[in-house]
């Protein structure tokens, strides 16, 4: 199911990245691909899901790493988003 159309991402004047994650047709997001990874359309730099989903792996394996160091071990979104910034800057 389209959730955004290409009209109204276009008209979003302070968007800078837009990420689609559904990799199977039909898109969420038209005009981005599944394979786009680091497209620029219209301004906007656009990734899809197959384009993110080495990044998203490698922070998802770190994750579950982290999470098996300790039974007690919660990882919220900051720190998701911390150990993602940590991974791509490897």
């Amino acid at each position: 199911m389209r959730v955004v159309p290409a009209v109204a991402w276009r008209q979003a004047a302070d968007l800078r990245v837009a990420i689609d994650l559904n990799a199977v047709p039909p898109v969420g997001m038209e005009r981005i691909e599944a394979t786009d990874a680091a497209t620029r359309r219209d301004g906007v730099m656009c990734y899809g899901a197959i384009g993110v989903g080495g990044s998203k792996m490698k922070i998802h394996r770190r994750a579950v790493r982290r999470l098996f160091t300790a039974n007690d071990q919660v990882l919220y979104a900051e720190a998701i988003y911390a150990l993602g910034r940590q991974v791509l800057a490897d």
